[in-house]
Order: C-alpha cells, then sequence, then structure tokens
C-alpha cells in the first residue's frame, strides 16, 4: 500500500526532487554519468522508491554506461509501480531497446509514445490557432520567400562546419530554397562569413531574443511576413534527397504542416528539426516561446520539443506525417528518391548527427601540458578547409585534440588526403605545427 502524503510533505518533497533534478541535469550535460547514477540511488530514489523520472533518468545513465539490460530493469520497474505512464518513459524504452536490437519491442514502445502524449494534450488542451480555410499555397516563385531555418550558437564545428556544408549542399537539393540561421555573437565571425559568402541569411538575434535558449531561435521564422513556407532543420544534421521528395509531396498537398520521422528512436509528436510550415499561424511564437521558456523548472536537450508538443493540436489540423514505420495511425511511408552519397552514408536517417559517426582526432607533439590549440584542417594542396579553437585531452600519456567534424571530412582524413596543422594558444611565440 502506497504511502499517503500530506501537502507539506508534498511540497517539501517536490522541492527537494526538483534541486536533485537540476543538480542531475548538470551532471548529464557533462556526461558524469557514474556520479549522476550515485545521487539518483542514494538520493533520489531514498524520497521516491517508484518515481517514474528518476527510474528514467537512471535507465539513461545505465545506458550511457553499456549496460542497457540493467536501463531495462529499471524501467520495467517503472511500468509496473504506475497506473499512469509518464511518455518520457516510453521513450527511454524505445531508445533502451533499439540499442539491445530489440526492433520490434522498440516500435511498440514508440507507438505508445505518441499515443500518450497525444492523450495528455487532450487532458490539457493548448491553445488552438485556426488555420486557413482554403489549402495552403506551396512553393513560392521567389525563392527569398522559401526558407531553410535553423539556429546556430557556440563555435563547435559539430555545428559550425556542418552548417556551411548545408548551405552548399542546398543550391543542389533545394535550389528553390534561402538557407537563413539565426545566431549570435558566440558563433565565430569567419563561420558567419562563409555562410554569408555562400548565400545564406544572417539574423542576429536581439537581446531579448537570446534570454530564450537557442535551440528555440528558428522558430522565430514564424512571425516575419515576409516568409511563405518553411522548414526548420538542425544545424548537426544534413540536408538529404530523401528530405526533400518528401517536401515535394507536402507542398503538392496543400496541408498546412509537414512532420517527418525517420527512425525508431523519434517518438515525439514534432522533432524539432524535422518539420515545416507557412508563417503566421501562430500570432508572435516569440512571445509563447518566452512564457513556456520561463515556466521551465529544469532545463534539457529537448525543451525545444516539449513546446512544440503545445503547437500539436494546431498542427494536427492539416499536416502530412512521413514515417516509414508508421508510429502514429495517420503517417504515410516516404516517396521514392534519388539515391546519393548521403543516403550511403552508415546508420543515414533523416535528422542524424552527421559528426557522430568518426570523431577526427590528433596527437600533439609537446610533452607538457597544453590547455588549448587552434587548428587547421588542410587539403592536399595545403588549401585551408577551416580552422577552430579546441581543448586539449590527455589520453594515455599523451596530450590529443578530438574533432567532430562532418563525415565527408573525416574521411579525407582517414585515407590521408587532408591534414592538421595546429598552433598553441597562449604562447607569446607560438609556431604552427604539423599534427
Amino acid at each position: 500500500m502506497s504511502k499517503q502524503y500530506t501537502q507539506e510533505e508534498v511540497l517539501s518533497l517536490n522541492a527537494q526532487l526538483e534541486k536533485i533534478a537540476k543538480q542531475v541535469r548538470k551532471l548529464l550535460d557533462s556526461r558524469e554519468f557514474e556520479t549522476a547514477k550515485h545521487i539518483l540511488l542514494t538520493q533520489a530514489l531514498n524520497l521516491v522508491p517508484n518515481h517514474q523520472i528518476v527510474l528514467s533518468d537512471l535507465a539513461y545513465c545505465e545506458k550511457k554506461l553499456n549496460n542497457p539490460l540493467q536501463a531495462y530493469r529499471y524501467l520495467m520497474q517503472a511500468l509496473d509501480n504506475n497506473t499512469v505512464i509518464d511518455p518520457e518513459v516510453y521513450d527511454s524504452l524505445t531508445s533502451t531497446c533499439f540499442s539491445m536490437k530489440r526492433f520490434e519491442e522498440a516500435r511498440y514502445y514508440a507507438k505508445l509514445s505518441l499515443r500518450r502524449k497525444k492523450e495528455l494534450l487532450v487532458q490539457q488542451p493548448p491553445e488552438i490557432f485556426p488555420l486557413p480555410a482554403e489549402k495552403a499555397p506551396g512553393l513560392s516563385h521567389d525563392k527569398r520567400k522559401n526558407i531553410i531555418c535553423f539556429s546556430l550558437f557556440g563555435s563547435s564545428p559539430r555545428y559550425c562546419e556542418t552548417s556551411v556544408l548545408n548551405v552548399e549542399l542546398a543550391k543542389k537539393i533545394y535550389p528553390e530554397w534561402t538557407c537563413r540561421f539565426y545566431l549570435d555573437e558566440s558563433v565565430p565571425a569567419e563561420v558567419v562569413l562563409r555562410l554569408e559568402k555562400a548565400g545564406a541569411e544572417i539574423i542576429k538575434v536581439t537581446p531579448a531574443q537570446k534570454k530564450i535558449s537557442g535551440l528555440f531561435w528558428r522558430f522565430f521564422i514564424f512571425d516575419d511576413p515576409s516568409v511563405q513556407c518553411f522548414i526548420i532543420r538542425d544545424a548537426d544534421s544534413m540536408l538529404s534527397y530523401k528530405e526533400k521528395a518528401a517536401v515535394e509531396q507536402w507542398l503538392s498537398s496543400g496541408k498546412w504542416f509537414h512532420i517527418m520521422r525517420d527512425a525508431l528512436e523519434h517518438s515525439e509528436l514534432i522533432l524539432a528539426g524535422m518539420w515545416g510550415g507557412y508563417s503566421g499561424i501562430f500570432g508572435s511564437i516569440e512571445n509563447l516561446s518566452e512564457k513556456f521558456y520561463r515556466k521551465l523548472k529544469v532545463l534539457n536537450k529537448t525543451i525545444d520539443q516539449h513546446f512544440l508538443r503545445t503547437l500539436y493540436p494546431t498542427v494536427a489540423q492539416s499536416v502530412l506525417i512521413h514515417d516509414n514505420y508508421l508510429l502514429d495511425p495517420d503517417s504515410h511511408v516516404f516517396p521514392d528518391y534519388p539515391l546519393s552519397d548521403i543516403e550511403k552514408l552508415p546508420y543515414f536517417h533523416i535528422g542524424m548527427i552527421d559528426s557522430s559517426i568518426n570523431t577526427a582526432s590528433f596527437s600533439l607533439k609537446e610533452k607538457s601540458h597544453v590547455n588549448k590549440v587552434r587548428w587547421y584542417l588542410k587539403n592536399q594542396q595545403n588549401q585551408e578547409i577551416c580552422s577552430y579553437i579546441s581543448p586539449v585531452k590527455e589520453r594515455e600519456g599523451e596530450f590529443v585534440v578530438d574533432v567532430n567534424l562532418p563525415y565527408f571530412y573525416s574521411q579525407q582524413i582517414a585515407q590521408g588526403n587532408w591534414h592538421f596543422s595546429y598552433s598553441i594558444l597562449g604562447e607569446h611565440n607560438s609556431s604552427t605545427q604539423m599534427a
């Protein structure tokens, strides 16, 4: 029989759990999974032994520590001891089963996750915005009104270099569209210059907009009256011909919105970098984002998708959903498309983090500790491809720089066609050396 708590005890418990949740979130973001696991086991579970989110976070730690079976046990504990299941538990089960190659079970929980998220929206319905009575107009003849929209912040080549590649790719895959980046001063000036030179639009966010997570900035395109249609994408995922075929089918459908899911783990109502629509539907998306963001108690990397759940009832009024796994009963399989080198990437799917396939590394010749270097990636003609600043790690007695680069770059490095050189930062007489 479960213990009955007084209102004061509930408030005290919630305050303690909120404090633990913030601590655990920081540890997860810094990949300190053992420490996070210890806190969850010794503190959170002592307070609430069968709390779904605590068990789900424990499962996440175990999965990251290569213990998927233990992760699965924690999630089964959550299912067995709760009558109303949080969709995050289903999402964790989907991911865990997928990592164990139990694909049919993963699909089962992914479908339950989507169903549960819809049920919650019925129980606590957000505002539903009306759509125009007529069919959506489709693509504009003016490419400046058709926007591929990204958020970009920080100086990591995982995002910056993939962004530069995407602008070049868009010229081939989406010639009728313009790439737009909402960014701030954290993006290196040379990256911004390269994006502009390649033909991208650059929108510097305002101080007020910067108070909202950068994950939300790309949604500001809703409020731009000069835009007709848009697709929103992730800065670290490559554009592809597969998605272009789906987008073309959507544009000709007359539907006002488009959603794509392309993996068993895509068990979200709207994936933040895999959807599109037409501007002017939601009034002020900036105000909606700001209100949602202000209410958040714990920040994580999926808060943008949690926000999009509140928009889903509006989107669902007129949407074309592409999903080969048919996780949603209203979805359609992707149309045929021309195969390119992009779709031949290992583990390819739309929304894939391109730089996660390979991590390029090089060792420093220095034997004393170095904090940071500026590295240069050069081709066979010794021409600079790109240059960034990265921290130095000590590994097995060597000082090493790990670099997340687009897959095509990593292949050129692995084949010996491209090479790194570097200069140590902070030294008065630093010189560039070959890695």
